[in-house]
């Protein structure tokens, strides 16, 4: 599958402690963020999987190479800015590094 769920798009925090819990406001603004990926993932919108899948230029643009160890060549190690498809139309494609030979 080419593509993860928005709520794998930000990583997973641990409990905050009660002496720092974030005010009104911050968890206002959370709020928001939640409703605006709900209405994405609603519309058809979703994010490109990238780290690990073969690179394709129709998805990714290349913009680092970089030799890696027990990699094989034309691998993606390192998302450098997330691509979005609406359906299997591309409308960003994913920055990425890509492993050399």
């Amino acid at each position: 599958m080419c593509c993860r769920s928005w709520t794998t798009w930000s990583a997973r925090s641990p409990p905050i402690p009660a002496r720092r819990r974030p005010s009104r406001t911050a968890r206002g603004v959370e709020l928001i963020h939640r409703q605006i990926l709900d209405l994405l993932t609603r519309r058809g919108v979703k994010p490109i999987e990238t780290v690990g899948q073969t690179f394709d230029p129709n998805l990714h643009q290349a913009v680092a190479s970089e030799s890696v160890p027990g990699v094989p060549d034309g691998e993606i190690v390192e998302e450098l800015r997330r691509g979005v498809l609406l359906g299997d139309r591309l409308l960003r494609a994913a920055m990425v590094k890509v492993a050399q030979a």
